[in-house]
């Protein structure tokens, strides 16, 4: 029954190592329930053009940080996809640009994913901590099940 419930497990990659950890779980639990499984990142472009409003950045610094930031998706992406692959689990992996409080949402209702599965935060740490801040949002605006992995 639990193989109808959950078809389509969707894990946000961001490089920490509660990603990674929560990463190891879904393709574990996609393994089980022959489920498929997407890992999403998302260059925070948003964060960059705010940095850029304020002169923090000039626009070279901009394009290359929004280069080293691509760079690094796509190689947290290529480690998830290479633990999955040991697993054989379906997999697909998604990097995206922009603000992740809004892609996450964008891409679980577009895709149809049953589960999303992030690395936890500390919720202290909202006001202060871009990526907490983050996934608190997701976890609001979510519209599925979400399993938070320590």
């Amino acid at each position: 029954m639990s193989r109808l419930l959950i078809n389509h497990i969707l894990i946000l990659v961001d490089g920490t190592k509660t990603s990674f950890r929560a990463a190891d779980y879904a393709i574990d639990l996609a393994h089980t329930l022959g489920a498929r499984l997407t890992a999403l990142a998302v260059v925070d472009t948003d964060t960059l053009r705010q940095l850029l409003n304020v002169k923090i950045l000039v626009d070279s610094e901009m394009a290359e940080f929004e280069r080293e930031l691509e760079q690094s998706g796509q190689n947290q992406l290529d480690e998830v996809r290479q633990r999955a692959m040991s697993k054989r689990v379906k997999f697909e992996d998604v990097l995206r640009s922009g603000n992740s409080e809004v892609i996450v949402p964008i891409e679980l209702a577009q895709r149809n994913v049953d589960l999303l599965v992030m690395g936890a935060f500390q919720s202290e740490r909202v006001k202060h901590d871009l990526i907490a801040r983050q996934r608190q949002q997701i976890l609001d605006r979510a519209n599925c099940p979400i399993m938070v992995i320590k």
